[in-house]
């Protein structure tokens, strides 16, 4: 459980890494390579249900991709700039253009790069069993090398996303990021819904389309929904933002550090779907668009007087039964609601499937929900603690309570054990239990 929590502490590195492109052009508080992957993972499950793939493949797939950043660094697309000029005019023009290079030359820099991650991938994964190893290293070189079907579509997504990215950030005029991005793009998507895909994109974000275009509804909803969905890559976390904390991880963030949990923890729960965990932890966050953060119980009874608020933060509210499902029921509906909205115009069984997996998730009605709730305290728990260590005087203790309220499952607590370690130095079960009813 060590070499887990060591895996764990090392991934969330990618929370707070920017991807390196946007960097270099200047983009302010660019996404982290944990946002990209977010929606990437969430790309790759949609457009993938209209044809025959793995879901569950495709999913790892996009989970590891990029996992090999943590040492590494985001060395993709712009590896291949390699002498840029230090001033930044020139150097924005340098990036607005597409690089090309020869067949040779790629297949050099490809091969240098691909060295580079696959080193830094290994060391990341030497925490994991034999099994999982090969499990996330398999993934990740799919998705590299496109050896299948698979991790040739995931790798035409990512750059598809990125594609979207830049539109974003920079707009479809000419002469800007997203018009140097699409001819990266074009150059490696050859699959045919995907290329029906670039059209709709071309047709939202400009009007028009190169050549022939027959009306894509469904493509146009699911580039509706990523477009949505990419909100949450610059919302902050409600609890740390009440926390004080600076510069806090956003929802999109959270959701890729549960998503990685269910795929690592999910491997010691035989009896549990892998393919519902998955999807579950995608969808378990994803009303924020709408709703915003509502995770922190303290929403209602926080003072905006600083001083004040950490007084709250002493101790965990104590509710009565009552008052707890009366907001339950509150942030659940106004969920829901956010939700239905969220996934209008997805083609029903999909829209059905996420509000399902939703609902399971919030009643805690199935054992893949009640894992992955136990996940997202290990999430919340895991993240408060790294802010503890950066601010000493951040009040979390009261999250020990939670956890111990919401956690049963021995896995869970292994590896709430191994954290009192880590970050408090010795064992302190016994501080924690004595102030426990339950535990006495």
């Amino acid at each position: 459980m060590k070499n887990l929590l060591n895996f764990f502490l090392e991934a969330e590195k990618l929370k707070t890494m920017p991807r390196t492109g946007w960097v270099l052009m200047g983009v302010k508080d660019p996404e982290t390579i944990a946002e990209h992957t977010f929606r990437i993972v969430i790309a790759v499950w949609l457009l993938a249900e209209k044809k025959n793939l793995n879901i569950k493949r495709i999913i790892k797939s996009a989970l590891s991709h990029d996992l090999c950043e943590v040492y590494a660094g985001d060395m993709t697309p712009f590896f291949y700039y390699l002498h840029l000029p230090k001033d930044k005019t020139e150097r924005k023009k340098r990036l607005m253009k597409w690089v090309r290079l020869s067949k040779k030359e790629k297949r050099k820099k490809g091969k240098k790069k691909l060295e580079i991650e696959r080193k830094s991938l290994l060391k990341l994964i030497k925490f994991l069993k034999p099994d999982l190893k090969k499990e996330v290293f398999s993934s990740w070189f799919d998705f590299e090398k496109r050896t299948s079907k698979e991790g040739r579509f995931v790798k035409q997504v990512d750059r598809i996303e990125t594609l979207i990215q830049s539109i974003e950030y920079f707009g479809p005029k000419k002469d800007v990021g997203g018009t140097s991005w699409w001819e990266g793009t074009e150059e490696i998507v050859d699959d045919p819904l995907l290329l029906k895909f670039l059209k709709v994109i071309q047709k939202k974000f400009y009007g028009r389309v190169v050549g022939s275009y027959r009306k894509q509804k469904e493509l146009e909803n699911i580039l509706d929904f990523i477009l949505e969905i990419g909100k949450l890559k610059g919302m902050p976390r409600t609890l740390w933002v009440s926390l004080g904390v600076e510069n806090p991880e956003t929802v999109a963030s959270h959701i890729f550090t549960v998503s990685l949990m269910a795929w690592i923890f999910g491997q010691k729960k035989k009896k549990l779907s892998m393919e519902k965990l998955l999807k579950m932890a995608l969808c378990h966050d994803i009303p924020a668009v709408y709703t915003g953060d509502l995770i922190t119980p303290y929403s209602k009874i926080l003072a905006k007087d600083e001083k004040e608020r950490r007084k709250i933060f002493q101790k965990w509210p104590r509710l009565l039964r009552k008052e707890k499902q009366r907001k339950f029921l509150k942030d659940y509906k106004k969920e829901k609601i956010a939700l239905k909205k969220l996934t209008l115009r997805l083609k029903a069984p999909l829209r059905k499937e996420i509000i399902q997996l939703f609902d399971e998730y919030k009643t805690a009605s199935t054992p893949e929900a009640r894992f992955l709730n136990q996940l997202n305290v290990l999430a919340v728990l895991l993240r408060a603690l790294l802010y503890q260590k950066e601010d000493k005087s951040l009040l979390i203790d009261w999250l020990w309570e939670w956890a111990f309220e919401k956690c049963e499952d021995p896995v869970i607590f292994e590896f709430i054990e191994e954290l009192k370690k880590k970050f408090y130095k010795k064992n302190l079960i016994h501080k924690f239990i004595l102030n426990f009813p339950r535990f006495k």
